[in-house]
């Protein structure tokens, strides 16, 4: 079973507009509203590597008030389970408004409900009781206000023999997860920069820094338009992929990750395979105005991806 860590969900509602101008009324050409955070849309790609089954993977998360209510509807329509933990406050609104003649988002994100000792004690115990040995606790994006900077290693260290843990975050959040030694470490290169104090703008410097980290297996990070550079075992290469046209690159980083997620649960491994359909649907995604992929664009790339020892 696969863990999603996600505290602080929220509608999102992504409205397409044409030509946008201010101060006149502006009619969307479309709005599309689906259940919004990092764990929803790894949930997504979970579920199309799976051909629609989702009863090997669940997002332990937070909601409440009529809003939380219709993103718990959107999951059920979805086949998503969830385990909710509930709160008092109405559960947020994120609105992304796209510009597609001129191609500029606009985000409004709110503000979610105040996190307290309670209600952390709540969640955790939820969680980790949930938790068999074998299965995979995935922690994705910054820390919630109100959680400790080792929270991820507090939790780590609670779970069964033979969990996994999985780590997409950065910062002093990312630095204290470390000694729990995660199964997977995926971030980009600005965060690798920030947590050993080096460069990270050539493939090359990516590598002799991931290296370094000789006890974490699979070691993954994503460096834009330059590609990515991976770690797996003792094996490291770099993958470059073809040059599109990005409509919306909003929840890529959850795709890949997504991706990287079921090879976990499939296999028990990583692998080069892996790492490239990560960036397939990685990719994939970006040629959409919402986070979804089309299964034969996601093929196409797969066969234009390029893969250099490193």
């Amino acid at each position: 079973m696969l863990h999603l860590v996600c505290p602080n969900p929220a509608l999102d509602r992504t409205i397409l507009l044409s030509d946008f101008q201010a101060e006149v009324v502006n009619r969307p050409d479309m709005v599309h509203e689906n259940a919004g955070g990092k764990s929803f849309n790894a949930a997504y790609v979970l579920k199309e590597e799976s051909k629609g089954q989702t009863d090997h993977f669940c997002i332990h998360t937070m909601l409440g008030g009529k809003m939380g209510e219709y993103v718990a509807e959107l999951n059920e329509n979805d086949g998503i389970p969830l385990v909710v933990t509930a709160v008092n406050k109405n559960t947020r609104t994120c609105t992304i408004s796209i510009d597609t003649v001129h191609q500029k988002t606009y985000l409004v994100y709110e503000k979610g409900f105040d996190l307290d000792a309670n209600l952390l004690e709540q969640f955790t115990e939820k969680l980790v009781s949930a938790v068999q040995p074998g299965d995979s606790v995935v922690f994705s994006g910054s820390l919630m206000k109100g959680m400790p900077e080792d929270y991820i290693a507090q939790v780590a260290a609670k779970l069964p023999d033979g969990a996994k843990l999985v780590v997409d975050t950065s910062g002093s959040a990312l630095k204290a997860a470390l000694p729990a030694k995660p199964t997977i470490v995926k971030i980009n290169d600005e965060e690798l920069a920030e947590l050993t104090g080096k460069p990270t703008e050539t493939p090359e410097q990516v590598r002799d820094l991931i290296q370094s980290y000789h006890d974490l297996p699979f070691f993954i990070v994503t460096m834009g338009g330059k590609g990515v550079v991976a770690k797996l075992g003792n094996d490291c290469f770099k993958l470059t992929f073809p040059k599109i046209e990005v409509k919306n690159p909003i929840a890529s980083g959850d795709f890949f990750l997504g991706s990287l997620c079921h090879s976990l649960h499939v296999r028990g491994l990583v692998d080069r395979e892996s790492v490239m359909r990560a960036c397939a649907y990685a990719t994939a995604n970006c040629l959409q105005w919402t986070p979804e992929v089309d299964q034969a664009d996601v093929a196409r790339i797969l066969k234009k991806i390029v893969l250099t020892e490193l």
